[in-house]
């Protein structure tokens, strides 16, 4: 073939330091098919660069500082721009009292002016009007492009005071948040830190220092270098406003077609977004209504209805009960067109998607979505997966169990040859976190079957039957491949430091037929006078069981099929049996190899001389199933029937259309003339029965005879096929 396969695995937890500053990004790989390195990149990598910063001194000149102080100020600016001369930051400086002024700018900084000029300063010696000289830094030097500020640089302004201030604040404070300009503030002597903390920005806590006289701004120095050395790093970082630094990209993972769809649950503070990488263009989907902390991108899985493509992107911490968005493209944007939202607080709804082509027809039919947290106090239980059609709930199965079922989902080829897509659960913490897997059939109308129903149509797979150590059986699923080209699709199952595949076997539906010979029961050798208990051959039955596979790969094995017979097995009395010298032989069990094609077992079915109900047809009941099916090569269908059923007539002497009609006549006579009332005499009848019409069934005589007499005895005296007769006597007890 002219294809060439490939997978890429992606790390989402590449710690990178950027200025001590850890940013959490993502390294993944291609790889041909027997794992061989191809390439690497890195999507949606958040380079390290130090961004500009404008650092602005604003340094209290009043009265209350004396002239030493007031160069230990002039000191400190010079040692902290020194520390930093070799870095992106630009510094200015302004002295305040109750005036304001600009000491030097940041082009006077650039130009190499700012030691001289802050040298030269002089004292101001007057108040401490510390809020006007906050809004004269914003206007004359942070937002003034002649000054040489950047637009685009982190702000950030140094405050040096010994004073409260000795004015309100206008407001000043509040823009300097908004712009998110950022302010540390050191307090010296006897001025109240409560105040002057007012002025630095979050966490004011860190952001606000106080120290005993202007000989401590040497103990300071090093951890404040710390402090504006780290401004160098994202801008978004120091305001809280995170973009990539924490994206993660990678954290799950899709192919649509030729495009890689990453999720990155860290992109901006938290909300997650999609990352789409096609050849080497790269694309971002966000959503605009997305709040903080979600996780979207936590699980991703793509769809197409109508040549749309459909992307199915988790955020389990959406709003504390997690969502579902969906994003189909319009042009080359993609727009959030439905959302689904969770209903149980903690149940990390979203933490898994998997949207399901059933019946493989290119269009999307099922999305299932699972809550591997969802709990169920009384059951103790925990997971849920729901189904949707068309985003519609359609059915929620729950966990048979703790152990986090949901976590993983995994749409899975045919496994039975029903033409339907199966689907995989995992459960990795059940079973004290050994782990499980369940596996439920696909269905046209509800995605997977109704297992409350039909608990046969989930298969479970505990993690310890493969190694006694395995952990976390279950935490990611895979079966849409065949490993070994065998034509059976197999399912790679992880778990914590190696996988599990597990190899599908060939499947086989079996029809099984039930047909006899003669084709009714002869009641010419009936004989129910002399009462004897031999018995003669009712019919010879055939078993015939027809064998097909239903997957694509054909095998030269068998199945080995076990069936149990039952003769009226709705009856207590027995009219027939499988065994010429044991009339309590009603059921018949054997065991054998059915090769594809037809396979066909004999037997014979005796029934006694006398049966009493020649009305009702015999039934006979086929049920069998597969003898080995843990360890056979080949399985059974559970679709298969497993039953057969026939009913095996009598013969009918009928005239008409199957229907009998009988002409019954009874006659009796006197066999005594006279009845003499004595001691112990008999009085003797004698009753003819005649039968001149077609045969007639479940037929009854009754005789009714005076209270002064008693029943004795009866005797049968001649039977033929017309008439029966029989002779009766009676006793007279006085």
């Amino acid at each position: 073939s002219d294809h060439i396969f490939y997978s890429v695995v992606c790390s989402p937890t590449v710690v990178t330091e950027c200025n001590e500053n850890s940013y959490m990004n993502s390294v993944c790989y291609k790889m041909t098919d027997q794992l061989q390195q191809i390439s690497n990149f890195t999507p949606n990598f958040e380079d390290c660069t130090k961004k500009m910063v404008n650092l602005v001194f604003l340094f209290d000149g009043s009265q209350s500082m004396l002239e030493n102080e007031f160069n230990k100020n002039k000191e400190f600016i010079v040692d902290v721009m020194e520390s930093l001369k070799n870095t992106s930051i630009k510094f200015a400086a302004v002295q305040f009292s109750s005036d304001t002024r600009t000491v030097f700018t940041f082009n006077d900084y650039t130009e190499g002016k700012a030691h001289t000029l802050l040298k030269k300063e002089k004292h101001m010696r007057r108040l401490t009007n510390t809020y006007s000289a906050l809004k004269f830094v914003l206007e004359q030097h942070f937002e003034n492009t002649k000054s040489g500020a950047s637009p685009e640089a982190t702000k950030v302004l140094v405050v040096i005071t010994d004073g409260d201030p000795t004015e309100s604040d206008t407001g000043i404070v509040d823009i300097y948040d908004s712009k998110k300009i950022i302010r540390f503030v050191i307090g010296v002597k006897q001025v109240s830190l409560d105040k002057v903390k007012t002025i630095a920005s979050e966490p004011k806590d860190k952001n606000a220092f106080q120290i005993e006289n202007y000989d401590g701004l040497t103990g300071v120095l090093e951890n404040f270098q710390k402090k504006i050395f780290l401004t160098e790093g994202s801008t978004a970082a120091l305001a809280g406003d995170l973009k990539e630094e924490m994206s993660q990209t990678g954290f799950s993972s899709v192919f649509n077609k030729d495009t890689l769809i990453l999720g990155s649950v860290g992109s901006n503070t938290w909300r997650g977004s999609l990352h789409e990488r096609r050849q080497q263009r790269e694309t971002h989907i966000k959503d605009p209504q997305m709040e903080e902390d979600s996780y979207m991108g936590y699980s991703v899985s793509v769809g197409e209805r109508q040549k749309v493509s459909l992307y199915f992107a988790g955020a389990p911490r959406f709003n504390h009960t997690g969502q579902v968005v969906l994003f189909t493209a319009a042009g080359n944007n993609w727009t959030t067109t439905q959302r689904i939202n969770g209903d149980q607080i903690g149940s990390y709804f979203g933490a898994e998607v998997c949207s399901v082509d059933v019946n493989s027809d290119g269009n999307t039919d099922f999305l299932l979505v699972g809550a591997p947290l969802f709990y169920q106090a009384q059951e103790k239980r925990e997971g849920q997966i729901y189904v949707y059609l068309e985003l519609m709930n359609k059915l929620n199965v729950t966990a048979p169990s703790m152990g986090r079922f949901g976590t993983t989902i995994s749409s899975l080829a045919d496994l039975n040859g029903d033409e339907l897509r199966d689907v995989a659960v995992g459960a990795p913490m059940e079973n004290e976190n050994k782990g499980a897997v369940y596996i439920y059939l696909g269905d046209r109308r509800r995605g997977i079957r109704n297992t409350y129903m039909f608990p046969e149509h989930r298969c479970k797979i505990m993690g310890e039957k493969f190694q006694p150590g395995l952990r976390f059986f279950g935490q990611a699923i895979d079966g849409s491949i065949d490993l070994d080209d065998d034509g059976l699709p197999d399912i790679v199952v992880g778990s914590r430091g190696s996988a599990v595949v597990l190899r599908s076997r060939p499947v086989f539906n079996v029809v099984a037929h039930l047909s006899f010979e003669p084709n009714e029961i002869s009641t010419e050798d009936f004989d129910c006078v002399t009462k004897s208990e031999e018995s003669f051959p009712m019919i010879t039955l055939s078993v015939c069981f027809v064998m097909v596979e239903t997957t694509t790969r054909t095998v030269s094995g068998g199945l080995n099929i076990s069936y149990v017979l039952d003769v009226d097995p709705m009856r207590q009395t027995f009219r027939a049996f499988f065994s010429e010298s044991d009339v309590k032989s009603r059921n018949f069990t054997s065991t054998n190899e059915l090769r594809p094609g037809e396979t066909c077992f004999n037997h014979s079915i005796h029934m006694p001389k006398c049966v009493k109900d020649t009305l009702s047809p015999v039934g006979i009941k086929l049920n069998f199933s597969q003898d080995d099916s843990e360890t056979a090569a080949a399985v059974l269908n559970i679709d298969s029937k497993g039953q057969a059923l026939v009913e095996v007539p009598f013969e009918k002497k009928c005239r008409t259309n199957d229907i009998c009609i009988s002409e019954l006549e009874v006659d009796f006579n006197f066999m005594t003339p006279v009845l003499l009332v004595a001691e112990r005499n008999y009085f003797n009848v004698t009753m003819r029965l005649s039968n001149h019409g077609d045969d007639a069934y479940n037929t009854s005589l009754t005789m009714h005879y005076p209270p002064g007499l008693s029943f004795s005895m009866m005797s049968l005296a001649k039977v033929n096929i017309t008439y029966i007769l029989s002779k009766h006597v009676l006793y007279s007890p006085v």
